[in-house]
């Protein structure tokens, strides 16, 4: 029933993919988009508080001072450019965003009366068909088909070894398969296998010891595919490795349906050519990444998630791909992560996503970080709304043009090489608590036409949206660093309140916009007792990072917080809500596990109801208005 469901979106989701994508890529980044520096002004900033004293979450940027950042030189990036990036990196993947997945990738049926049954037992199996060979523990299927696998294989494997372009589908119906030194199921050769998930069983595929290579392969995997591999079906696996990777396939690796529990060494999912998921139930764990797709010294290999519930643990990054990383619906939790999602090229159409990391929330940057600073994306712009970052990069993007995301981030919370484009949904971001990262950085530019944004973080590196924007924007700073469970409250020049956040995290920058918000009207943002008012006289407001803050802030000293101020959990809530684990909320709403509400709106584990007050577009389907500013 489920899937049924999925399968009444797709055709929409394809549609207007297939005739907004590009477009609104292009369009989002917008024609020249300069990374020169302009002023905004800070004659009407108010700072009503002036006690300023150091303390130790004022750490010095390791990026270096606004002084010594090179934003002499100016950097453009026309439609033009945008278009042919995006259209060269398309082709280079090979990537087509209508035809994502085959109806059989999709099916996850068979034919019972015709299949092949195979059944395991102890350290051996059976099955009377001439196309099977067992011998020493090692099934080996050797044609196209479909065989259904049942039973125990206590040290063994199941290897398909068959023609070029035949299609093989393993069906596991209640398996349970041990191997010591060597991949439970080895897809050798093939021109695609399936594995797909009985309705109702429960299977479990594990290697216990280091893998030893009995061919030219390396065999490193509990599921090793040397051809393209699907998993579908409707039932559960379970995938346990000490030394090597979950699941891998040299070619594309498709989920349409099931639930899997992988707990591994090195990466959970991994696709060399790509990663796509359609649906299933996910828990991820491992010391590397998540979902990983491409080879990591070349710029290709692309994720694409349009659904799921995807839950995720890990010691590097949640979702990687070396190239294009495309998220179009789906509920995603990161609970633990060095970078959250990381790609060449970030796009973010639909879905709910909630990313704890240690390092980056969403980054946008060529190459593997790895957890090494040396790898990491370079220096911050210029003053609140750029300059030049050292490591600045054209092709590197991230856009956002609905869902809804919640970020904490120790490091950047949205960070690229390039460019930040936000054209719509809901983007809520606890930075770092220190000056040496910022809620928003980026290379080349940014810029806002929709959606809502509160970006919290240390004012050390702040920046903000630029003038290519159309929708209004403004960067704030206080002079003291503000304590965790303080609320942030813009009000119009009548007093009335515009927007509002209950922040648990410690912070003294704040980077808001919302289309409630218009040129030429003042505007107050407040927490605790501190204010600052400011005139949109331009459709951005910025009072810089660093130095360059207006009156009442110390333009002698970066480092400006209010003493005690300790956060542990790192929470975000609209007023009248409750916290816990990194929550965010408006008015009225109760909230767990991250969820984020309008008034009077309840949520649980991280679903959206666009009938009660969601965020993000209705059903989390793309619509053409979402696809383009």
């Amino acid at each position: 029933m489920r899937q049924n469901k999925y399968m009444r979106h797709r055709a929409g989701i394809r549609k207007c993919l297939a005739i907004g994508l590009t477009e609104a890529i292009c369009m989002a980044m917008l024609a020249g988009c300069s990374t020169s520096q302009s002023t905004s002004s800070t004659s009407d900033t108010e700072v009503t508080s002036d006690v300023s004293t150091e303390t130790d979450a004022d750490k010095e940027s390791p990026k270096g001072s606004a002084d010594a950042e090179n934003t002499s030189v100016k950097t453009e990036m026309t439609v033009e450019e945008m278009q042919a990036a995006i259209d060269e990196a398309m082709s280079d993947a090979a990537i087509d965003i209508t035809d994502m997945f085959t109806k059989r990738d999709l099916s996850g049926s068979y034919d019972e009366s015709e299949a092949v049954k195979i059944t395991l037992s102890g350290k051996t199996a059976a099955c009377n068909s001439s196309n099977v060979q067992i011998e020493d523990g090692v099934v080996t299927i050797k044609a196209a088909g479909v065989y259904v696998l049942s039973g125990t294989l206590t040290d063994g494997t199941i290897v398909v070894d068959a023609g070029d372009d035949d299609k093989v589908q393993l069906v596991l119906d209640g398996v349970s398969i041990t191997a010591a030194d060597y991949a439970a199921i080895y897809a050798k050769n093939a021109g695609k296998v399936f594995v797909t998930l009985a309705e109702g069983a429960e299977n479990s595929l594990t290697v216990s010891g280091d893998y030893v290579q009995t061919d030219d392969n390396n065999v490193d995997a509990v599921i090793f595919a040397k051809c393209d591999l699907t998993l579908n079906g409707i039932g559960s696996l379970t995938v346990k490795d000490t030394t090597g990777h979950g699941i891998v396939s040299k070619d594309d690796l498709v989920v349409t349906g099931g639930t899997y529990t992988i707990d591994s060494q090195d990466h959970c999912l991994n696709g060399k050519d790509s990663v796509r998921i359609a649906d299933g139930t996910f828990s991820l764990s491992c010391d590397e990444d998540g979902i990983h797709a491409g080879n990591d010294d070349q710029q290709d290999g692309y994720v694409y998630i349009e659904g799921g519930d995807i839950n995720i643990s890990v010691g590097d990054d949640a979702i990687h791909a070396e190239g294009l990383l495309i998220i179009t619906g789906g509920d995603i939790d990161v609970s633990k992560s060095y970078e959250g999602v990381e790609g060449y090229k970030i796009l973010v159409t639909g879905g709910n996503i909630d990313v704890i990391s240690s390092d980056d929330g969403f980054n946008a940057a060529g190459g593997s970080s790895s957890g090494s600073d040396d790898n990491k994306g370079g220096f911050g712009g210029g003053p609140g709304k750029g300059g030049v970052d050292m490591d600045a990069d054209s092709d590197a993007y991230i856009l956002i043009t609905g869902g809804t995301i919640n970020i904490n981030a120790d490091g950047d919370g949205l960070d690229s090489n390039g460019c930040i484009g936000i054209t719509g949904g809901s983007v809520c971001v606890l930075g770092p608590s220190d000056n040496g990262n910022s809620a928003m950085d980026y290379g080349i530019c940014a810029a806002i036409t929709g959606g809502e944004v509160v970006a919290v973080g240390g004012s050390g590196m702040a920046q903000g949206f630029g003038d290519e924007s159309t929708q209004c924007s403004a960067l704030v700073n206080f002079d003291e660093w503000v304590d965790a469970g303080e609320t942030i409250t813009l009000t119009d020049s009548d007093g009335k309140e515009v927007l509002s956040y209950k922040v648990d995290k410690k912070f003294n920058s704040v980077v808001i916009s919302t289309s409630d918000m218009k040129q030429g009207d003042t505007y107050t943002l407040t927490v605790g007792d501190q204010s600052s008012s400011f005139t949109l006289d331009d459709i951005t407001y910025s009072e810089g990072s660093g130095g360059m803050q207006g009156p009442g802030g110390n333009s002698d000293d970066v480092n400006m917080q209010r003493p005690g101020g300790n956060s542990d959990e790192g929470n975000m809530q609209r007023p009248g809500g409750n916290s816990d684990e990194g929550n965010m909320q408006r008015p009225g709403g109760n909230s767990d596990d991250g969820n984020m509400q309008r008034p009077d709106g309840d949520s649980d584990n991280g679903q959206n109801d666009s009938t009660n007050g969601s965020l993000q577009n209705k059903d989390n389907s793309l619509s053409s208005d979402s696809m383009s500013i």
